[in-house]
């Protein structure tokens, strides 16, 4: 059962970077085209402003639960830690993951209800519910919220291997093998 779970968050994992790379791309590709359009033909793409600003704002939410399964959240290093006690050391990484799971819940519940309190409002270019904008918060938060669980369960999630496979190093198959005991 562990394993499925495992490789389910995995599979979640890497469509989680493709989705990041896609909207990265798309609002880079946005973004020149309009910058094209304005200096060459002196007009340029009404809505790519929005558009772009709305792809920004689900990347970085998207990352931010990449983030964290990485545990690229910020720290500070008062005492380097090798000068503080591993009892210290292993408390302050469980208060990080607690605090992180505050962080989701908060993302989660007040997310939820700005995408339910902008949803009648639209966007002026694109005419899409502003709730678009927002649409990815609550799911950061779970996203949080989850790799935080699994960081304070200690469960291995094939982190190297999937680095490996975003790294394109290995092969898809490679990250959902194997056992996670």
């Amino acid at each position: 059962m562990k394993d499925r779970i495992l490789r389910a968050i995995n599979l979640i994992h890497v469509i989680l970077v493709d989705l990041a790379q896609v909207f990265m791309v798309a609002m880079v590709v946005i973004v020149a085209a309009n910058v094209f359009l304005r200096y060459v033909f002196n007009s340029g793409i009404f809505w790519s402003e929005e558009v772009a600003l709305v792809l920004f704002v689900w990347f970085v939410f998207i990352s931010l639960g990449l983030g964290v399964k990485q545990k690229l959240n910020i720290t500070i290093n008062l005492l380097h830690k090798d000068k503080i006690p591993r009892w210290l050391d292993g408390f302050l990484d469980i208060l990080t993951e607690i605090l992180v799971i505050f962080v989701g819940g908060v993302f989660v519940i007040y997310g939820g209800r700005l995408v339910g309190f902008t949803m009648n409002s639209i966007l002026p270019a694109t005419k899409w519910p502003a709730a678009m904008l927002y649409l990815l918060v609550p799911f950061a938060g779970a996203t949080m919220i989850l790799e935080a669980i699994l960081h304070l369960a200690g469960w291995d999630t094939y982190d190297a291997n999937l680095d490996q496979y975003l790294g394109g190093e290995r092969k898809l198959k490679d990250v959902f093998g194997g056992s996670h005991e």
